[in-house]
């Protein structure tokens, strides 16, 4: 197939979501796949809706995702090109005008067919179409017809898009074919629903794409999903961006609607977070930490780039997103870290002088290493006759405030001996207090 020119038009009346981004991503394949032409158009023609915010974001949410266009365009720039077509159509008598506005003469008779690549032929009694608006009173034109002008201005080949947008289909052919042009190839994609089967909601955990980045979903991982969602190769279901280009084309998408998975997306991500580079995934959860509000850049910056690489070569085999990564970093820091509520009973007076004594030993130690750490806190318990298993559990809760997590030793190196010291000290003294009590 050579001479691939497929676009994404999104209109600019609220941010891209979980349907638009799935069609970008589908048409910027099958263009990357095929070495064809991604277009990006904004289809900002309605004025009372548009607005340049939602612009800014439909252009953040592709780069964030890695969707790069070929050629870029906004409708409002090109409306001279739809009135010279309109005129086109009222000289042939095609249109005419009523109310102020362009009317185009939907003929009453006849069947019009649309040849789907996904759909396959769906037929259209032409006497259930209305004639059609295809400029308003004000001289913009309307959806139908300014899709039609500039898929043709532009060469556009193929017209991917929802199936929700089958329905214009007829009405476009018709302009096509008044106007004396060759239609494109259409392929409509089946919608997506919600684990429910209804159409698929924010209440599903269908977000902007911008959302998901705020939730610290990778764009490798959401790419990932979205492609999954219609399309499939075998059984796989981690592909690389270079293996979906490779592997992406239309006969593999499915003609049934996608059901939208929300645990899926989580597992891909967790998946992403142990495959992309580390030093990468370091400067991600730095950026989070700071936004999370665990900890100032200030601080982030004083743990040094060893530490915090270690950090997220540690925290990512447990994470399933940046901010869950964010959130299990807070024992790094200096400060108290919250202590989960059930786990308070594991503070029993009787810990109270082991804890003591731990502390003492880890200030203790010049050689920070897990090595180091292990061997002083396996000698002062066998001095004192006790087993590690006997504080393991209550010392991991009183340095990170959770039960789960990387290796106990590993956890206290990186912690680092000052701050592992403070936190079994106030471990102790909540010990104590429980025999004041």
């Amino acid at each position: 197939m050579s001479n691939v020119r497929v676009r994404f038009a999104p209109s600019p009346t609220g941010f891209l979501h979980v349907g638009g981004a799935r069609t970008a991503l589908f048409n910027w394949l099958f263009a990357r796949h095929h070495k064809g032409t991604f277009i990006l158009r904004i289809e900002d023609t309605d004025r009372t809706r548009s607005t340049d915010e939602a612009i800014d974001q439909i252009i953040a949410s592709m780069r964030w995702l890695g969707l790069d266009w070929d050629e870029f365009y906004r409708q409002t720039d090109r409306v001279e090109i739809h009135r010279r077509a309109a005129a086109e159509l009222l000289r042939r008598g095609a249109a005419y005008e009523a109310d102020g506005a362009v009317w185009f003469r939907v003929p009453k008779d006849g069947v019009t067919v649309v040849e789907d690549q996904l759909a396959g032929q769906v037929q259209f009694q032409n006497r259930e179409l209305k004639d059609l608006v295809i400029l308003r009173s004000d001289g913009t034109p309307t959806y139908n017809f300014a899709c039609v002008v500039d898929d043709r201005d532009m060469g556009i080949t193929h017209v991917i898009r929802g199936d929700e947008h089958l329905n214009n289909t007829p009405k476009q052919l018709l302009l096509y074919r008044a106007l004396g042009w060759d239609p494109p190839i259409f392929a409509h994609i089946p919608l997506i629903l919600g684990p429910d089967k209804t159409k698929l909601a924010k209440r599903h955990g269908a977000l902007s794409v911008l959302e998901y980045r705020r939730r610290g979903i990778l764009p490798e991982a959401l790419v990932n999903f979205l492609a999954r969602l219609g399309w499939s190769h075998g059984d796989q279901e981690v592909f690389t961006r270079d293996e979906l280009i490779a592997f992406f084309d239309l006969d593999d998408v499915g003609t049934s609607a996608a059901v939208f998975d929300e645990q899926k997306l989580l597992w891909l991500n967790h998946e992403w977070l142990r495959r992309i580079a580390l030093p990468r995934l370091a400067a991600f959860l730095a950026e989070f930490v700071v936004v999370e509000g665990v900890a100032t850049p200030d601080a982030v910056a004083a743990l040094g780039e060893a530490r915090l690489l270690r950090a997220a070569e540690l925290l990512r085999d447990r994470s399933r997103t940046l901010v869950e990564m964010a959130q299990s970093a807070r024992f790094l820091f200096p400060g108290e870290v919250p202590l989960p509520e059930d786990d308070r009973g594991l503070f029993t007076p009787e810990l109270a002088p082991a804890l003591a004594r731990l502390a003492e030993v880890v200030a203790a130690v010049t050689d920070p290493s897990p090595a180091a750490l292990e061997a002083a806190v396996r000698g002062a318990l066998a001095a004192l006759g006790l087993p590690l298993k006997a504080v393991a559990l209550p010392m991991r809760i009183a340095v990170t405030g959770s039960r789960v997590g990387p290796g106990l030793f590993d956890v206290l190196a990186l912690a680092g001996p000052e701050i592992v010291a403070a936190r079994l000290r106030a471990a102790a003294t909540r010990c104590r207090e429980r025999t004041e009590r």
